[in-house]
């Protein structure tokens, strides 16, 4: 486990279901969290299905699902391939589901996307955060009862965490980002438009400096110059950390390892990251406003 000390920008600005705005949206949430959580003023990001496995005891499965609790939100970035393995992973590690927030789907891939299937009894009506031209994906989460909302444009769906704007991979990808005192932690789902390329756009359109990045990088099969090149234009881009779990392959975990072993993180099903938060953000977190969607 790792605590850091971390600070939360936060801004006031519209949030909007569909296109069209050219600020960043924001949507402040502060519903119940863990009193873990709460009591101790973190953010916490705990790996709930990968196909690495970091915790023994748990199920392994080709796809990713993240879980990222803060004292006023409960979001889920991607939920795996199936029901099955989110529910038991989450269940194994005492993370309730029927409480999530948000989720937020990186994109129209069924290890992916697959777990969505959970909430249709769980958690009917929660929103769906999911990339733009993908219609096919809005029809099927609101066939599941949930609430679809598309993503062209980075917005701030809670307190400090942002989903980003759709980049092309195929297909269109969406990210999310968490801000920290260190910089910004990025989730990347499968990275198909490219993790520096991802890394880079948030660096633009929120600024200043990326301290992680946990996720899918797509590099399984890559030959080493090529992974090497990634590696190298990650740091060079300021991270300090890379997290390379799902599709990244066995390579960039080879090369950041051996070449850069300060920045490599160990990760998989179970790793759990937890985060401070500071006293000029905490002293406001019993003021509570849920996730909500304009239209």
């Amino acid at each position: 486990m790792l605590g850091i000390v971390v600070a939360i920008l936060v801004t006031s600005s519209q949030h909007h279901r569909r296109p069209g705005a050219t600020t960043i949206p924001s949507v402040v949430s502060t519903l119940p969290s863990s009193r873990s959580v709460e009591a101790t003023c973190s953010v916490r990001m705990v790996v709930l299905v990968d196909n690495y496995r970091y915790r023994r005891d748990l199920e392994i499965a080709w796809g990713l699902a993240i879980y990222v609790e803060t004292p006023w939100s409960r979001i889920l970035f991607d939920t795996g391939p199936n029901p099955r393995v989110l529910t038991e992973n989450a269940r194994r590690l005492g993370i309730d589901l029927s409480k999530i927030d948000a989720i937020v789907v990186s994109h129209a891939h069924g290890d992916h996307y697959g777990g969505l299937k959970a909430f249709a009894a769980l958690r009917r009506g929660i929103p769906v955060y999911i990339p733009f031209n993908e219609p096919w994906l809005e029809r099927y989460v609101e066939e599941l009862g949930l609430e679809p909302v598309v993503v062209n444009q980075t917005m701030e769906i809670a307190r400090g965490i942002y989903v980003t704007k759709p980049l092309y991979g195929p297909p269109w990808e969406i990210s999310l980002a968490i801000n920290t005192s260190k910089g910004f932690v990025v989730l990347v789902g499968c990275s198909h438009p490219g993790v520096a390329k991802i890394v880079q756009l948030v660096k633009e359109t929120l600024g200043g400096k990326i301290y992680a990045v946990l996720g899918g990088m797509h590099l399984a099969g890559a030959p080493e110059d090529v992974v090497e090149a990634i590696a190298s234009k990650l740091i060079e881009l300021g991270v300090e950390k890379v997290y390379p779990i799902h599709c990244s392959g066995d390579e960039i975990r080879n090369v950041l390892k051996n070449r850069y072993p300060e920045h490599y993180g160990d990760g998989g099903a179970g790793l759990e990251i937890v985060l401070e938060l500071p006293a000029e953000l905490c002293k406001h977190s019993s003021s509570r406003v849920s996730i909500s969607m304009a239209s």
